[in-house]
């Protein structure tokens, strides 16, 4: 529900994320533990929350710093700073560096993870990072934790060549905990994005595919799919005032509505409709009826969205009048709706200052 004084406030659904991962036992090998010199993580999350995060208004949208860094794939890579691997239990700690932020200003939301840790020891398979979820509208809280699990991993064997050890495209599921720290934006036990990791043991170099006697080569399929999850249906607008002027006794007062957007993302085509309603206009001076206001809408869709209708001209706002709709079948995508605002001013109306509230509601 959204006000205007002839003032607004703003009411919308934000979107968060969860994210998470674990490691899968490793080949039996007689040696102590060895010290991780380097390598790194390569994972995305969820390739459906990258893909609605990237139509965003963030600045951008997707960032990878501090040492991160986005694949051509989409995915995330996060370099080793230390860690230990013990090729004889399989227990694995590798620390990862670096910063990945989804921003969504539009939406309400910006979720940063960073600094992803890897434990792999006993019945312990986790993937820990920090997160931070910082919200401006819908009703949700920020979220702050540190070395949080979020996610676990299935398992998987990995592929160990001298001081080299990697781990491919082993699957990632949501935890219960990753899932409250990202506000359920998707629920424990949902299936995330597979992780591969490779690492370089300390006093080894990694083998070059290039080199003489290791020629490389070979071939590798790989199952492509996508989880697309359903977004908001959010009402924003683009100010809190509107000052309507020309004012006379016996005459009347003019305005433009500020530009309401509607973002219908829920992926059902279900159909929508803004109503609007003004109380009484009310000053030191008395009362001016809700019946004076009228106004005469306006709607327009953006590039690929649906279809969108004004409401009618109409004059007396005490009741619930429709400022524009969407019918079912087409009212997904992104529309803007306002109207001219015209307040008949009785002749029997005393001078003053005199205020209302708008209220939109959107369903």
């Amino acid at each position: 529900m959204t006000k205007t004084r002839l003032r607004w406030t703003t009411a919308a659904t934000a979107v968060v994320l969860g994210t998470a991962a674990v490691f899968a036992t490793a080949a039996p090998a007689a040696a102590a533990p060895a010290d991780v010199d380097s390598g790194y993580l390569d994972w995305g999350f969820k390739a459906s929350f990258r893909a609605y995060v990237s139509t965003g208004n963030g600045t951008p949208p997707l960032g990878a710093s501090n040492g991160a860094s986005i694949n051509p794939n989409g995915t995330f890579r996060f370099p080793v700073t230390s860690g230990s691997y013990d090729a004889a239990s399989g227990a694995t700690t590798v620390h990862y560096g670096g910063t990945v932020v989804f921003s969504y200003p539009a939406h309400f939301f910006t979720i940063t993870l960073k600094n992803p840790t890897v434990e792999l020891s006993g019945a312990t398979r986790a993937l820990k990072a920090d997160v931070d979820l910082t919200v401006t509208g819908g009703g949700f809280e920020p979220v702050h934790v540190e070395q949080a699990v979020v996610a676990t991993i299935g398992a998987g064997t990995p592929a160990v060549d001298g001081g080299n050890v990697s781990w491919t495209n082993l699957s990632t599921t949501m935890t219960e905990t990753g899932a409250s720290a990202f506000a359920g934006f998707y629920a424990a036990g949902s299936a995330l994005d597979p992780l591969s990791s490779a690492l370089v043991l300390a006093g080894d170099e990694p083998t070059d595919p290039g080199e003489p006697g290791n020629p490389g080569g070979g071939s590798a399929s790989q199952e492509l799919a996508v989880d697309i999850p359903g977004g908001p249906l959010t009402l924003s607008s683009a100010g809190g005032t509107v000052n309507l002027t020309g004012a006379s006794i016996g005459g009347a007062a003019t305005g433009t509505l500020n530009p309401n957007t509607v973002s219908d993302l829920r992926g059902t085509n279900a159909g929508w409709n803004l109503v609007g309603q003004v109380e009484d206009f009310t000053g030191d001076a008395g009362t001016i009826g809700a019946d004076q206001l009228a106004w005469a809408p306006t709607a327009t869709a953006a590039p690929g969205a649906g279809t969108v209708t004004a409401g009618g001209a109409a004059t007396g706002l005490n009741t619930g009048r429709t400022l524009c709709k969407s019918d079912s079948g087409a009212s997904a995508g992104v529309f803007t709706c306002g109207a001219g605002l015209t307040l008949n001013i009785p002749a029997t109306a005393k001078p003053g200052s005199y205020t209302a509230t708008l209220t939109l509601t959107l369903s």
